[in-house]
């Protein structure tokens, strides 16, 4: 299958290898460019650290501070995101393996309230649901922007033309943010007819809702993670 890639660099790359890995043909066409803001100064040392994503412990690590809180407890949604706190250097990684409502009941049930600050380093654009929760019951949750993902203005002109020619057999999205960019860029370049056929892979259901009303064929990951995304692959290759 040719298959659209549309996560942010340099992720996007990492999956293409995968993809081609499993005999699929990869299509580059990142959606959101990541932009790191500039690291915060006046932070106190947090009891721990809940991060969602690849890019929020890249911004981390930008940080000089961060280098002092190795040893802090890493709370995070699953374990690509937890690989990629060990690479940065945390020795106390603790993965949800799930989504942000499972995060916050993993919070919950490791630490207690006293726990403070719980130091969230998070997207400009992002949910904030599972912060409510912790907060409703006492935890001091510290949200500090750390990047922000810029929507791509337009779809790349050959990613255009291989919709309009039914030469894109599938499309993988990552993240709801990614999954808006895609349809606006769509919906911008009058392409919503050429979407007849593309069957989409989405990591959650909330990834997939910007998609609803398009009348297209959408597949859920049973699990929110990269790996249960690519099985999908092999086991409805369409």
């Amino acid at each position: 299958m040719r298959i659209l890639v549309t996560r942010p660099e340099p992720d996007a790359a990492k999956t293409a290898a995968k993809l081609r890995a499993l005999g699929q043909e990869p299509v580059m066409a990142p959606l959101l460019t990541v932009v790191f803001t500039e690291p915060p100064v006046d932070l106190a040392v947090p009891a721990a650290l809940m991060l969602t994503s690849r890019n929020a412990v890249r911004a981390v690590s930008r940080w000089p501070q961060a280098a002092g809180w190795r040893d802090r407890p890493v709370f995070v949604t699953g374990q690509g995101t937890g690989d990629a706190v060990r690479q940065a250097g945390f020795a106390d990684v603790r993965s949800a393996d799930g989504d942000a409502a499972d995060l916050a009941a993993l919070v919950m049930a490791e630490i207690g309230p006293e726990h403070r600050p719980i130091l969230y380093p998070a997207a400009r654009d992002r949910s904030e649901g599972f912060l409510k929760i912790l907060r409703a019951n006492g935890y001091d949750a510290h949200v500090v922007e750390a990047y922000r993902a810029e929507i791509a203005a337009s779809l790349d002109i050959a990613v255009c033309e291989a919709l309009r020619l039914s030469r894109i057999d599938a499309v993988l999205l990552y993240s709801r943010r990614t999954a808006v960019a895609f349809r606006q860029a769509v919906e911008a370049a009058g392409l919503e007819n050429a979407l007849d056929g593309v069957r989409f892979y989405a990591l959650s259901a909330r990834v997939a809702e910007p998609l609803s009303g398009l009348g297209v064929e959408i597949v859920i990951a049973a699990h929110p993670d990269e790996d249960s995304l690519l099985a999908l692959l092999q086991a409805d290759p369409g």
